[in-house]
Formats: structure tokens, sequence, C-alpha cells
């Protein structure tokens, strides 16, 4: 039997999982090769998860295991689209895998969303997280004394702490000394993370939601008549984070430089901008809760702000001609044409945990094993030429080692790592 090879774009969670699942049930031998059109592995574990978050970050070392492999190479700074062609990769492998993710923030689709001072959850984690793309859209924090996140998910509860969190309390994190400089400096007294559905119906966990009320600078308010009927009881995760939120309505005042606010059942209805056009105000519909549903009623509530942050979700960036209509790739339990398969988020849209991936993924690595037969395509010799030729530098698994000793010698005293933001500078350490 010949040598199956597999192609896998993205070396994130998804991706990684595809590759350990692939080198430990192949019956046969398997190449598989990762790419990511970043320099470095390991997907929203390195730039979604939040800085002061590191015990999440050590799945990265899981990942790892599978990617430093044998019979896995890892090419990085090398983009299906730029550097190659999803026929290429087809020409080439027995399967590719899509392993992209959802890296595009979902807009609020009320007017004014586009002005400044909107930005996206995902815009948001990738500048505090010194991903290389956030340079482009950087929230300027020097004015912002209000913001207001929209959304009840973890990914809400990551930005609130973050903005609130004092300086001492990122020590141990990999926030970076530019990021933690201008965090240190924003003017910020009030957080309001606000839902628009009711506090049973919230996404955050239970854990999330406590860390805000243990934030040394950060008073967190809930109303408790803002709280309404309580979760079913089958319903463990909501019943705990609604018990959170109960002795959080409950606690007494505090004197602390920041306010946090907890709304729920209010509707985004209009950005709303002053002088310069940057945003001014969100103005909000009030809903009732049928069912799961939450249905707008005639009330409006507007809340001043200087800046607007939308944690509702993202959609997937296809590669190619596919299509994703605005969410997941299309397919058919992960497949989306013979020989060409998709996982994760890019399959199932932005939903679950790091760990929601595995099982998963590997369930994709069995359909391959178990329908696509080893042929006599060339996989990687095909590939190195073509990249030759559009005079990309791949870096390999050595070199991504060499940008991880670097940003972990260049660390402050108080800090894990310091990471490169640049992708020039990264390839210059890893060649």
């Amino acid at each position: 039997m010949g040598l199956l090879k597999v192609a896998i774009v993205g070396a994130g969670p998804a991706g990684a999982y595809v590759a350990e699942r692939l080198g430990k049930k192949a019956k046969a031998a398997v190449a598989v090769d990762v790419f990511d059109r970043l320099p470095t592995p390991f997907g929203l574990v390195r730039s979604g998860v939040a800085p002061d978050h590191q015990g999440l970050k050590a799945a990265s070392r899981v990942m790892a295991k599978a990617l430093e492999k044998p019979e896995v190479r890892f090419f990085g700074n090398v983009e299906i689209g730029r550097d190659l062609t999803l026929d290429d990769l087809g020409h080439a492998y027995d399967a590719v895998v899509l392993a992209v993710g959802a890296s595009v923030d979902k807009r609020l689709g009320v007017s004014g969303d586009g002005a400044p001072g909107v930005i996206g959850a995902g815009a948001f984690t990738r500048w505090y997280n010194d991903h290389p793309d956030a340079a482009a859209n950087a929230p300027d924090l020097r004015q912002t004394k209000r913001a207001i996140i929209i959304g009840n998910g973890n990914v809400a509860v990551d930005v609130a702490r973050i903005l609130a969190k004092q300086p001492g309390e990122l020590e141990g994190s990999d926030l970076s000394p530019d990021v933690s400089a201008q965090l240190a400096d924003a003017p910020i007294e009030e957080i309001v993370m606000v839902g628009r559905r009711g506090a049973a119906q919230a996404k955050f966990t239970a854990s999330e939601i406590r860390e805000l009320g243990e934030l040394t600078g950060a008073h967190v308010i809930v109303d408790p008549a803002d709280l309404g009927d309580v979760p079913e009881p089958e319903n463990t995760d909501a019943v705990q984070s609604f018990e959170v939120l109960q002795e959080l309505a409950a606690a007494p005042p505090q004197d602390k430089p920041v306010t946090i606010r907890l709304h729920f059942c209010l509707q985004p209805d209009a950005v709303l901008t002053g002088e310069g056009g940057a945003v001014s105000a969100m103005r909000f519909r009030r809903t009732q809760m049928q069912g799961a549903r939450a249905v707008p009623i005639d009330e409006v509530v507007e809340i001043p702000t200087d800046l607007v942050i939308p944690c509702i979700g993202f959609d997937t960036r296809a590669p190619g001609d596919l299509a994703a209509d605005g969410g997941p790739i299309q397919n058919q339990d992960g497949e989306i044409s013979r020989g060409l398969f998709v996982v994760g988020w890019a399959k199932r849209g932005p939903s679950g945990t790091i760990a929601t991936n595995r099982p998963e993924a590997h369930a994709i690595a069995d359909q391959i094993l178990d329908t696509v037969a080893p042929s006599d395509k060339p996989g990687r010799n095909a590939i190195l030429p073509l990249l030759q030729a559009a005079k990309t530098t791949a870096i390999d698994w050595d070199g991504w080692g060499k940008i991880d000793a670097a940003e972990v010698a260049r660390a402050d005293t108080d800090r894990v790592r310091h990471k490169f933001n640049d992708i020039g500078a990264m390839i210059d350490v890893a060649t």
C-alpha cells in the first residue's frame, strides 16, 4: 500500500487534532503537511485566548506534540490564495482538510455600526494578543471612559476583564509591553456588558463571570430586577452562571476605580455618532423573552459611550471560490467534495471550546482513513517548487521553535513571553 498524502490548511486546534489522529490511527504510512498563513502555529490558542488565561493556552502543548511528529511537516507563512491554490493542493494530495476557523467579525447590522469607535471582538482580541493583522485596526483607548460590550458569552467577559484589570493583575500573562501600557493609560471608568436575551440564556460560564467579581479594581453591578426568570433546572451550566449573577446582584457596593454593569434583554438598535462621526452612544430596544426568543418591545434605552465592542460571533473567510455564505463552509458531514474536507469552526460555525474540536477532528481523520486511498499524487514534492516560484519563505517547525524561544527570552520578568507582531521580524528570527 502506498503513502497516503494529506494536506491540512490551518494549524489551529482543529487542524492539529486532525494531524494527531492521522498519525495515530493510520494503518499504513501517512504524510501530513500542515499549512498556515502565519509563521506561527496554534491559531486561536495563540491569538484568541485571553493573555491572562495561560492555563487555556497550555492546550498548545498537546497540539505541538501532534505537529512535531515525524510524519507531519509544518509550512508556516504559506497562504492559500496567495502562495498556493486549492487546486494546487488537490493535485498534489490524496486529501485536503480545511481547518481555517472563523476570523471575520459579525457586524451588528444596525445603522452606524461601521463608525470609528466600533471594533469587533476578533479585531480587539487580536490586538491584545499581538496578532500581525491587528495593526490595521487597533483600538484607540486614550479617550475611552466608557465602553459597551455587546454579547453575553465568554469572549465578551474576556474583553471586559482585560479592560478592567489593574496592571498588577496581568503578571504571568503574555500581554506585550505596548498593549499593557495602552491599557494602563486608558481612562476607563465604566464597562457595560449588554445581552439581547435574558440572564437565564447567557452563554458565559460560571467560572468566567465569577472572575469579574474577583477583580481588585472593578465592581460588578447587576440589577436584581434585571435577572428575570431562573433557568430550567436541567440546564446545569445556565443554573450555575445564574447563581453567580445572583451573588453579584446581592453584593454590597464597593469603592473601586472601574464599574462593570451587566444588562440583559437589550437589543442593539443603532450606533449614534457625534463630532467627527465617532461613536457617542448606543441605542437599544428592550426585549421580552418568549421561550428562547428575544422579542423587541416599544421601549428604547440609550447609553452614552466612547467605544463599542460587538462580541456576537464570527464568520469564515473561505479560501478560493468556496461558498461560506457568511457562515460555515458548505459541507455534508465534513465533506465538501471528493477528497476535500472541512473541520472546526469552518465546518460548524464558532461554537464550543478548544476541546470540542478534538473529537470532531478525530472523526474527520477517521473518515479520511476509511474513504480515501493512497495514490501516486506527488504530495509535497509538487508543492516545494511552487513555493519557490512564489518566492515564499516557508517556516518549518524548527523555525517556529526559534521564534518561540526568542519570544520567551525577550519577555519581561512578569510576563511569560513577548510575542512578535510583525511577520518580517518572525521570518528573520526563524531563518
